[in-house]
Formats: structure tokens, sequence, C-alpha cells
């Protein structure tokens, strides 16, 4: 189960760590590239907060309303905990992307610098490590 976690993490983040790739690169080596886009004024509030969702709140709110389902089980199948990881990871592997989004259209350094922070919170965060998937598994008393 680690393992297709861990697949599934890399596969997720694997499209924004490519861009940030492609766009590095582009600037080091001088090729022309796309111009900066002009977002409207209120992208950076919109992706500030869209982040803090995807890398704070998203996750806390399904973990609480896996809880509350689980809450009457003696013991959750690891399918139902499979899907519950799996949507934690979704959520907040969008945070990096938002990043992205933040890199490329240059927003006010606030913006960008909060919005990058969440995305490394969130990668950090939510890697599905063993020592993380063994505390969960302890928590909601997973049946092997």
């Amino acid at each position: 189960m680690l393992i297709n976690l861990k697949k599934y993490y890399f596969k997720l983040i694997s499209l924004t760590i490519s861009l940030f790739i492609i766009l590095g690169a582009t600037k080091i080596l001088h090729l022309p590239t796309f111009h900066t886009l002009n977002a409207p004024s209120f992208f950076p509030t919109l992706f500030f907060v869209l982040s803090a969702i995807t890398a704070i709140a998203g996750p806390l709110f399904l973990r609480t309303l896996f809880a509350h389902f689980m809450r009457d089980k003696k013991n959750v199948s690891i399918d139902s905990f499979k899907k519950f990881q799996k949507g934690l990871i979704s959520i907040s592997m969008l945070t990096p992307f938002f990043a992205f989004i933040a890199v490329v259209c240059e927003f006010e350094k606030f913006y960008s610098a909060s919005i990058i922070i969440l995305s490394l919170y969130a990668i950090y965060y939510y890697f599905p490590s063993k020592k993380r998937i063994v505390f969960d598994k302890k928590i909601f008393r997973i049946n092997e």
C-alpha cells in the first residue's frame, strides 16, 4: 500500500515539478518564452485563499469527515483508508500548481511567498512516509 501511495504522490507532483523545470530552463538558457501573464487584480488573493484551502483546510476537513464516518466502526478497511489517503494527496498536490501560477503571473511578493510556503508545507506534510501511514493506521484502527 505504501508503495502505491508513493507512486500516486509522485505521479501528481511530477507534472508541477516538470513545469517548474521547463520554466527555469527557459529562463536560464534565455529561450524565447511566453511573456508574463497579466492576471486580474483579484488573482493573487484568490490563489492565496485557494492555496490555504488545498494545503490546510481541505485536507483537515477531509480527515475530520473520514474520522466522523469511521467513528462507530471497530475496524476500518484498508480500501477505504487508501481512498482517504489518495484524497488527502490529491487535494494537497494542487497547492504546488498554484505556486507555479504565482511564479508565472509574478504575483506580489507577499502572495507569491505565501503560496510557495504553503506548497512546500503541502509537499512535505502529505508525503506518504512510512511513519505517517503507520500513525494514521493506529488512529483509524486499520484492519489489514
